[in-house]
This record gives structure tokens, sequence and C-alpha cells, in this order.
């Protein structure tokens, strides 16, 4: 009989500091479990810090987990005990007052002093205990909240708030949320870096001035929400690197007085009716005028048709565009002639594209890719998202035949073939893409 070969335990032979950051990413119940590993991990789980997870619905059951909650958290050793703690609130099934007799305890215990990251999902009322974080946090996130008398109770609560810590805020789908509170509320973060306000109500003009702020998205919400954004105005952020506007957008008008190291932009798409940047000015994607051109652009999504007039327009207006991504859409009979003048783009800097929604069968499609086939001469990579249909190599070589692929401007350019079963809408870029600078929002793989 063979015998099984074991090597050395070399987990255990890393320092203890290391061992509790492994632990500390875990689930709080996989965490938990290493104490049975052996004698040396039993204190680590208890020394490190925690990621809880917690659903509050209302039933008698969610009093029990409550308990054993405060309890864990008061037998953990260190302070802070919690990193992040995320809290699901429904009240739809149960009455509100018990609900909230459930979550103030688990929001006033003595175990989330010093929480750092703070993720709020609730579908109705929230206390005010909910926010008593504030000077300790460096990530808040909050989603689909309805105040109770939304104005005032916002208000009054932002205003009470001090976050000079906060580093990443997400507000999605609150109700009644003044522009005096958000004014308010960003007044009170020194150092923020990422920002994300997305289908709230009751405020219809956002202006931002930021020295520190470097990613911020946007959007506005369903056009049939009373008291929906209509205007952001970012007068002044010598930092920002990354403005996204997530869909939907219906009828928002998006005004940049200063931003000069701009990277990412996108998806730009014609429910913004107006868009404007420095003195380049867009009204439903039309550039107007002679805009000057920006070059700190460097990544660039459009969620248009594939109208080659349309995308030319804008790489003259950002011609070091190194990434294009374009979802594709067809609202009108396109031609797409292939005769143009030389771009900058395409001669020194486009290195990356992808186009999602291509169909095979439309000229319109073939043609548009086919002039930056024939045309990129730095491309690197093409990849494109098939609507409908297989890719199978005979299919493939289909493409490059109609494509002109043999006759490519960049030798070296890849293309590669995706198969979707549907047509495919970018509906938002992931939280974690607007916040991590290190990523780009727009790169699906």
């Amino acid at each position: 009989m063979k015998k099984k070969l074991q090597g050395p335990d070399l987990i255990s032979r890393l320092p203890d500091e290391l061992l509790g950051s492994v632990i500390t990413l875990l689930p709080t119940k996989d965490g938990a479990r290493t104490q049975i590993l052996s004698r040396r991990w039993r204190p680590l789980w208890r020394a490190g810090p925690l990621n809880i997870e917690a659903s509050v619905d209302g039933f008698h059951r969610d009093e029990l987990l409550a308990s054993v909650f405060v309890e864990l958290l008061s037998t953990h050793d260190e302070a802070p005990p919690v990193r992040r703690f995320y809290l699901n609130v429904n009240c739809m099934w149960s009455p509100v007052p018990r609900t909230m007799r459930i979550v103030d305890p688990l929001l006033q215990s003595p175990g989330l002093h010093g929480l750092q990251e703070f993720e709020l999902l609730a579908s109705h009322h929230v206390p005010a205990s909910a926010l008593r974080f504030s000077p300790a946090l460096t990530v808040l996130s909050i989603r689909s909240v309805r105040w109770e008398r939304a104005d005032e109770v916002s208000t009054d609560i932002v205003c009470m708030l001090n976050f000079p810590s906060l580093k990443h805020l997400a507000l999605s789908s609150i109700f009644g949320l003044s522009e005096r509170a958000i004014h308010s509320l960003l007044s009170r973060c020194p150092i923020l870096e990422s920002l994300s306000l997305c289908e709230n109500t009751g405020c219809r003009r956002i202006q931002i001035s930021s020295l520190t702020l470097r990613s911020l998205a946007v959007s506005d919400g369903d056009k049939r929400l009373e008291g929906k954004l209509e205007e952001l105005v970012i007068e002044d952020a010598p930092l920002l690197e990354r403005l996204i506007p997530r869909l939907p957008n219906s009828g928002l008008v998006i005004r940049v007085s200063r931003a000069p190291k701009l990277r990412t932009l996108g998806y730009l798409n014609d429910d913004i009716n107006t868009f404007e940047l420095g003195t380049m000015l867009f009204e439903k994607m039309v550039p107007v005028g002679l805009p000057n051109v920006m070059r700190s652009v460097k990544v660039l999504a459009l969620l248009t048709p594939p109208c080659l007039d349309l995308v030319i327009g804008f790489l003259k207006c950002f011609p070091c565009v190194e990434k294009l991504y374009i979802v594709s859409y067809t609202k009108m009979i396109i031609q797409n002639d292939q005769g143009y003048a030389p771009l900058e783009c395409l001669d020194r800097h486009l290195k990356k594209m992808q186009i999602i929604n291509y169909e095979e069968d439309k000229s319109a499609d073939v043609n548009f890719i086919k002039f930056f086939v024939l045309n990129a001469r730095v491309l690197e990579s093409l990849k494109i998202v098939v609507r409908q249909g297989q890719c199978d190599a005979k299919w493939i070589a289909s493409q490059h035949k109609k494509l002109q692929v043999d006759a490519r401007a960049s030798l070296g350019a890849r293309l590669d073939f995706e198969a979707e079963n549907t047509c495919r809408f970018p509906r938002s870029v992931h939280m974690k893409h607007i916040h991590d600078l290190s990523m780009d929002p727009f790169d699906g793989s």
C-alpha cells in the first residue's frame, strides 16, 4: 500500500498577524470554525476584526439571532471587533416598530464601536442610530431607504453627522434626500475619494466641488419619479479621474467646469440631454459647435447606434483614447461610409476596443467594425459580442472575411468573438469598479 505523502504545515508557520488577516476575509461562520483547527488557531478568530452580515425582517427568530449577535460581539477580545457590517432590514412583512426593536440593539452594540465599513439595505424606515458610526467609517453604502418625513428627517440626521475618515460613499434609491442634505453631507467628508449617487429623489440639482474626489457615478432614475435629479454640476474637481453616468438617465444634464485629470468617461448616451465638459458641449451625443479637445481621457464608453459619424466625432474630441467600449443599439438606418480623414486616436493611441450587440446580418454593423479593423494602426485587441448565434470556427472564418481581417491595419491585433443569447445593455457599472480605481469599470472580463 502506497504511503500518503504529507508536506510540512506551512500555513501554521505564518505569523499571527497574517493569519488573523486571512481569517478576517472569511465569512463569519467560516472564520469561527477555524478555532477547531488547533490550539494555536483558537485565539486568532477572537482577536481579529470580523466581517458580519445580518438580515432582519421582524420575525421572532430575528430577536433570538440579534441577542446571539450582541453576545458574540461582547465576547470578542479586541476593539474594534467588527471591520465590516452588512445589514439588510426588511419591514415589509412585519410592523415597523417590531423590526426597529430588533435593529436598534444591533446598531447600539459596543462591539460596533470603530466600525470601518457599513452597508445598509433597507426597505423602509431606518433609525438615526444607523449612522452613529460616522467618525470611524471609511466606507458607507445606503440603498433603498424611505425616511418617515423625507426632507425633515434626512436633513436633520445628516446635519448632525461628521465623516472625517470616509473615503467611499454610495447612496442609492433613497427617497426624500434633499439638496441641502446632500450638500451638508459632502461638506462633512473632507477626504472623500469616490461617490455614487444613483436614483435618489428629493434633490433636483447637485453641485460638487471637491479637492479629493477621484471617482463619481450618478444616475437620475426613472423619468416617472417625482423629484428626481435633473442636473449635476461639477465646479472644481482637480483630482477627478472617473466620471460614470450610470443607467438609467432620462433627461439628465451634466456640466463639468474643471476636471483636468479626467481619465475614464462613460457610458455616455443620448438620454443625457446635455453634457458639458469644459468648453465641449454635447446635446444628445451630438457635438455642438467646434469644441476644444481633451487629451486626458484614455477610457471612453458609449451607448450608441453603430454610427461612424457619431463615434468619430467623439474620438476627435478625445484624441488620446486607448480603450473604447461601445454598446450598440439601432434606432435608425445607418450607411457608415468608409471615407474619413486620418484620426490621431486611430493612428497612435487606440489599443483595445469592445463592441457589444453586433449583428452580422446588418451592413451598418459590419461596416462599423470593418472601419476600425482597417484603420486602427496600434490596435491590440478587438472583442465582438454577438447578439445571437454561435461563434463556431466556420462562422468566425466568415466574419474574418466580411471584416477584411487579413487587411487589418494592425497586424498584431487579436479578434475575439463571444456569443450572447439576448441583446445586452450595461444596466449598471459594478459598485466595486466605481470605488476601485485600479479596475477598468467597463471590462466585463
